[in-house]
């Protein structure tokens, strides 16, 4: 069982103001006081201060947020599994990538069975691990970089990462510098997703900011980054995947872009997210 009074910890963790907490979860603002009060004097700490007007998080809230929330997963777990025994009901976030591209076939496989269902959330990496930290999800499968030292984690696959551009352009089957982006049309995701951060990071380790290419195009759909990639209107960098079946677009090879990334199934803590993860997707390296 959950102490009552950890929802409303977490709760004003998130939204930082007492007055907000109280109208989300239909309490007085004394109340969400009191309650906070007694956690502090329970745990021996404060979990939060005050710097003038500014509500800040202590350390110990912090740490405490990580344990309450893999307490609020395990018991929102436990209750489904006892509730409805004969259904296994998972629910997986993917990046767009992963959701579009990769994971049909296991996830149709795994709904073969009549006993088992899914709830498939395909956003960017960002708001995956937001979704994961309120509990939403049971594991995630992400593209690009995440904190490694907050989330269990472990691999899907190795994908190839590469530069897509029309197969009439100069760059097609090249090894490109980076200094050439500077006169291109560059067709990138969205702030927040795994191919845009990837593209970003490589770009600034060789000493370039976004603003030094020509144009910088922004879409976070993929079947719109394809379309544009075929009709020639600029160059993108994604997974291998996203450009197979399209005989208008070929591949080169940025360099300091790595060619090989990690896809990653990331899932909270001290959780069993894991045995989840193995009902629909075989153990692999990608070593």
């Amino acid at each position: 069982m959950i102490d009552y009074r950890i929802p409303t910890f977490l709760t004003l963790y998130e939204l930082m103001n007492y007055r907000r907490t109280a109208e989300q979860l239909k309490l007085s603002q004394p109340a969400v006081t009191q309650q906070i009060h007694a956690l502090e004097r329970e745990y021996g700490c404060r979990l939060f201060t005050y710097d003038g007007s500014r509500l800040s998080r202590t350390p110990e809230a912090e740490k405490l947020a990580e344990y309450a929330r893999v307490a609020m997963y395990n018991d929102q777990r436990m209750r489904q599994e006892l509730s409805a025994p004969k259904i296994l009901s998972i629910r997986i976030g993917a990046t767009k990538t992963i959701g579009e591209f990769i994971i049909g076939e296991d996830l149709c496989q795994f709904l073969k069975r009549p006993d088992r269902t899914l709830e498939v959330v395909v956003e960017n990496t960002q708001q995956l691990l937001h979704r994961l930290d309120q509990e939403e999800l049971d594991f995630a499968l992400v593209e690009g970089s995440f904190d490694k030292s907050r989330y269990a984690y472990r691999c899907f696959e190795a994908a190839p990462f590469v530069g897509m551009c029309h197969r009439t352009h100069p760059f097609a089957g090249r090894q490109v510098q980076c200094e050439e982006l500077t006169d291109q049309s560059v067709i990138l995701r969205e702030i927040g997703s795994g191919t845009r951060a990837i593209f970003e990071k490589s770009f600034q380790e060789c000493g370039f900011a976004l603003n030094q290419i020509g144009r910088v195009i922004c879409v976070n759909n993929f079947a719109l980054i394809v379309r544009m990639v075929s009709e020639n209107l600029g160059i993108s960098f994604a997974y291998s995947a996203v450009a197979d079946g399209h005989p208008d677009i070929t591949t080169f090879k940025l360099d300091g872009l790595s060619e090989q990334r990690e896809f990653n199934f990331v899932y909270l803590k001290q959780t069993h997210a894991d045995r989840l993860i193995d009902e629909i997707f075989p153990p692999v390296s990608c070593g």
